[in-house]
């Protein structure tokens, strides 16, 4: 005998599909909760500043800081993320998903200049002189007596300390060389 896996539908049940398409499974119910859920742990993990920049109502601010002082004692917080949740699912939530995706696209852009300043100052320490001629191209306005000074105390340094040392000041001068810039 074959094992039957799925419950045959009733002619009266699918009618009621049919006629009531607004209808949503309980299933498609708890994504959206926790889609809402997950929504405000973002939401919770921004800092001040960038909470401040986004427009909610005041209860949800107050939910939000206060998720960002409790511990997850006995499951408090994830009760907390259960009542944000339920916050937001009486709100319009389109203005708070694209502003964290804004908040989160700069957050990512951010990151992608550091690793860039980064690559650039590993390569004007391995190739010197070039690498310092190739940056000074694409960034017009750099410094690049400061750079070759700074590259030159790297080369001269004698302990790992002050080669750190010299590094974090290459760094620094190609991150205020690229900031002058887009000012």
């Amino acid at each position: 005998m074959a094992k039957q896996t799925e419950a045959p539908i009733e002619e009266s049940s699918a009618e009621n599909l049919e006629e009531n398409p607004q209808w949503v499974s309980k299933s498609q119910l708890k994504r959206e909760s926790h889609a809402l859920q997950d929504l405000g742990k973002k939401l919770s993990s921004l800092n001040e500043d960038q909470l401040n920049t986004i427009p909610m109502e005041e209860r949800l601010r107050d939910a939000l800081q206060l998720a960002q002082k409790l511990n997850n004692k006995r499951g408090a917080l994830k009760r907390h993320y259960q009542y944000i949740g339920k916050l937001l699912r009486s709100m319009e939530t389109d203005p708070l998903i694209q502003a964290v995706a804004k908040i989160e696209q700069n957050h990512q852009h951010s990151v992608q200049a550091f690793k860039r300043l980064e690559n650039w100052r590993d390569e004007i320490l391995e190739k010197g002189d070039a690498a310092i001629q190739a940056f000074c191209q694409q960034h017009e306005g750099s410094d690049r007596q400061k750079l070759r000074q700074l590259w030159r105390n790297h080369q001269q340094a004698q302990s790992e300390a002050k080669k750190t040392h010299a590094a974090r000041q290459l760094f620094k001068a190609l991150r205020e060389s690229q900031e002058s810039i887009h000012l």
